[in-house]
């Protein structure tokens, strides 16, 4: 049975609609999918960022308790109080959260009062509300949870401490107890780091399958809808020449040789040749490599659509067109049968490509770098330093890491509010970029705390270089609006050589070198050797 042109049409125009409306659809819903599941990230990162918080705070309860044992100087009691408001008020928080019905607002209070950033708070609050019951989020609430006996046991030292309940005879057991509580929380907080880069890990992996699933459905519909075109196109000559003209996409009809009979004109303009031109062309030699050599074996083509039905060609590099404008293109071909079956011609399918690459690349870019600043950020940094360890027991080269953290950052905030602290951020970012050398990583891990690996470098040529960075940042004057001020920093060197295990043993060494330089005053460059525990020192600072 033969159907009418008029069925035909409106049996193609409904076809279209259909189309292109699920395409839509999809597009709308890996959207809407995305867009959550980047929310998810940033929450989980705002909670890495908190335990940075929670870790800070502990050290420094754990180190002025220790202080008081042997000085008896109020102030570290002070001190040690100030450490603990962090890990309490978050405990505070997550059980605000727990309540029922969920106390937000107490919540926030409570995350606000730990030093979380505010832009950070409905993060945290909306990732536990929506995970928070999940298994994929079970690990780390757990570990929050196993470490609030260890807390309150540090307070409830503190307070008898503070009410002069314990004897100073009994100093140094207390001092032994301390310290042990300090080593089961420091394995606690590496749990917690751990279980946030699985679930960041599990998160990168639904982005990732979301839109390669979103993609392969609407290459599945566009395929399918011109497919259905071209059989249709295959009735007569006319009625191809009139599909072709009124695509909405560029389309091209090839000899099996690949010559170009006819091509429609918004083929002509995605390839910026004029449409009256291509006709005669071979199409290879209009995909030619920068080498010479064809994207396109006609034979290889014959092969694939006789297989498959169509075929997609997507090139691993951008088409130049005349104008000198780069492209990102994809060819789908398809054949036209005659009255036998046989292939008698190809219809191409040309689509530019370049915004959903650029969209694609720029969510790799997100989920890598730190949105503040454009540094990596610590995920990233801890697989270019596991890279580094790789290659320096093959290369035999050394590389060195620097943790750099600013000094009384805390009180900028305070005094002048986070915009003032984001901008002074910025501007160390400028300094440590002017000082770094080609190959050369520069990281964000959270926070003002930033980690830098000079490659091919020898610890005491990165010694000099982070002295020199030390002076920059303790010469530049820092503004934020009208304000301006002046900031130091605690810089922390280590080697970085195949024999020193994980990134995780180099970056503890490169932590404890930064604690090192506050230690003697702040404003201060402190080297740790991993291969002799022993040698440190801190060569540099005022």
């Amino acid at each position: 049975m033969v159907m009418s042109g008029g069925y035909q049409a409106q049996s193609s125009h409904t076809l279209m609609r259909v189309g292109l409306g699920s395409i839509v659809l999809l597009l709308v819903l890996a959207f809407g999918a995305a867009t959550a599941l980047i929310e998810f990230k940033t929450g989980v990162r705002a909670y890495a960022t908190g335990e940075s918080l929670w870790s800070k705070g502990r050290q420094a309860a754990v180190y002025h308790l220790n202080r008081y044992t042997e000085t008896d100087d109020p102030a570290h009691l002070n001190q040690a109080r100030e450490g603990l408001v962090t890990p309490l008020a978050y405990r505070k928080a997550r059980q605000a959260m727990t309540a029922s019905p969920m106390k937000a607002q107490r919540a926030a209070e409570m995350f606000r009062e730990g030093g979380s950033h505010a832009d950070d708070i409905p993060r945290l609050i909306n990732v536990y509300r929506y995970m928070g019951y999940s298994s994929l989020f079970h690990s780390p609430l757990q570990i929050w949870r196993d470490a609030d006996p260890h807390i309150l046991r540090l307070e409830e030292i503190l307070t008898l401490l503070s009410e002069d309940e314990i004897d100073s005879a009994e100093y140094p057991n207390l001092r032994d107890e301390v310290d042990r509580i300090n080593q089961e929380l420091v394995a606690m907080e590496s749990d917690f780091s751990s279980s946030l880069g699985r679930i960041d890990r599990t998160l990168n992996g639904l982005l990732l399958l979301t839109v390669a699933t979103v993609l392969a459905l609407a290459g599945v519909l566009v395929t399918m809808l011109f497919v259905s075109a071209a059989r249709r196109m295959a009735r007569t000559e006319d009625e191809l020449r009139t599909t072709l003209e009124h695509a909405a996409v560029g389309m091209a009809r090839l000899s099996l040789s690949g010559i170009i009979r006819s091509a429609n004109q918004r083929f002509a303009q995605t390839l910026g040749y004029p449409q009256d031109s291509l006709e005669g062309m071979q199409l290879d030699q209009l995909l030619l490599l920068n080498e010479g050599e064809t994207a396109l074996d006609m034979p290889s083509l014959r092969h694939r659509v006789l297989r498959h039905g169509t075929w997609t060609l997507t090139r691993d590099e951008p088409w130049t067109r005349e104008d000198g404008t780069p492209l990102w293109l994809e060819f789908t071909f398809s054949a036209v049968r005659d009255h036998r079956g046989r292939i008698a011609d190809y219809i191409v399918v040309v689509d530019d490509i370049s915004h959903h690459r650029s969209q694609v690349e720029k969510l790799s870019y997100e989920a890598s770098h730190d949105s503040l600043t454009g540094a990596i950020n610590r995920r990233e940094f801890l697989n270019r330093l596991a890279i580094c360890l790789e290659n320096t027991g093959y290369e035999r080269s050394r590389h060195a890491l620097c943790f750099v953290d600013l000094d009384y950052f805390k009180e900028i905030n305070d005094t002048h509010g986070h915009q003032a602290g984001d901008d002074c951020l910025i501007q160390l970012c400028r300094i440590i970029r002017a000082q770094l050398r080609e190959g050369d990583i520069l990281a964000r891990l959270g926070g003002d705390e930033f980690a830098l690996i000079f490659t091919y470098c020898p610890v005491d040529v990165a010694e000099r270089l982070a002295e020199e960075l030390r002076q920059r940042i303790a010469d530049h004057i820092f503004s934020s609006g009208s304000i301006t001020f002046r900031l130091s920093a605690s810089i922390g060197v280590t080697e970085i050589r195949s024999h020193h295990g994980d990134p995780e043993s180099v970056m503890e060494a490169a932590d404890r070198a930064c604690y090192g330089a506050k230690e003697h005053g702040r404003n201060h460059v402190y080297v740790v050797s991993l291969d002799d525990p022993d040698t440190e020192k801190a060569p540099g600072g005022s």
